[in-house]
């Protein structure tokens, strides 16, 4: 596969066939209610964990996770597997959603397409790792990576890449690093990638303010809300018209996705908001160097 036949809206292809996918940082914030912070500008003027001093950043090895530790927040990944099963801070023990599977609360994915197939659309491969290394481990920074290397015998069954998972904390800081780094032979199959992403499903019982930009930001129905009763489905999956909604105020909404979707150039950093716990999740674009066609 020539490396001209990878590139996606989302990814910037090297000279290497090997690429990078989205770097995300993600913050968490203790909120103050009263403020009007949840855009660019006043996120920057509430994260006191960056860059501050604290304890050294610890890594503990268990038998099937790895746990980051800052003394601000731990974070818990599946080893070798690579997935964020639990997020601890400002007191609760996990930010992610309980009842979901541990597989299912945060992780790195893939849509893609095998060479010449058309009219689907397309097959998710959740990138599970199968070896797990420690690349950096310092006071300052602790970096680890969830690899799984492709061969012939996967053809068909998982997308023709080498997958390296990476994430990093640094001491002092409210968040975390992630990136992935794809790697493609060209003896290897040709296929289309029709999309990557990081994705982190949070607890429904907490968060429920979500905020994309200063001007773009609302209190959001419950997932619970979008199934048959209470939610009746319309032309395509992510529209659904809340028929029967837990909160009577979401009544005869349509709750769809693409609602809150935004040009990438704009989209820097958005998350959600727990107003009882005063406390956000936000994803951060540090850089859009990763995305297809010029820095």
């Amino acid at each position: 596969m020539g490396s001209d036949k990878i590139l996606s809206p989302l990814l910037y292809l090297s000279l290497f066939s090997e690429f990078i996918a989205a770097v995300s940082f993600l913050q968490l914030v203790e909120a103050n209610p009263s403020l009007q912070y949840y855009g660019n500008r006043k996120i920057s003027g509430h994260s006191q964990g960056m860059n501050l001093p604290g304890q050294p950043v610890q890594l503990q090895i268990l038998l099937d996770h790895v746990v980051l530790d800052n003394g601000i927040l731990q974070v818990s990944i599946s080893k070798p597997q690579g997935s964020v099963t639990g997020i601890q801070y400002h007191g609760n023990d996990n930010l992610l959603e309980v009842l979901n599977d541990e597989t299912d609360r945060g992780y790195w994915d893939i849509v893609w397409t095998g060479n010449g197939t058309t009219g689907i659309k397309g097959d998710l491969d959740r990138l599970h790792g199968t070896t797990f290394e420690v690349i950096v481990q310092t006071p300052e920074q602790i970096e680890i990576s969830f690899i799984r290397k492709w061969n012939a015998s996967l053809e068909g069954k998982v997308v023709p890449l080498n997958i390296d998972k990476r994430y990093v904390m640094l001491r002092g800081s409210s968040g975390f690093y992630t990136y992935s780094i794809y790697e493609h032979l060209q003896c290897w199959p040709e296929f289309d990638l029709d999309n990557t992403r990081i994705a982190f499903k949070l607890r429904k019982d907490m968060f429920n303010y979500m905020a994309i930009s200063d001007k773009r930001q609302r209190s959001m129905p419950l997932p619970d809300d979008r199934i048959p009763p209470r939610g009746q489905p319309l032309a395509y999956p992510e529209a659904v018209l809340l028929v029967h909604p837990i909160e009577p105020e979401y009544k005869g909404e349509v709750d769809d996705k693409y609602a809150y979707s935004c040009e990438s150039r704009n989209l820097n950093v958005h998350g959600w908001i727990s107003t009882d716990q005063s406390v956000g999740f936000w994803q951060i674009t540090p850089s859009n160097e990763f995305r297809s066609g010029d820095p």
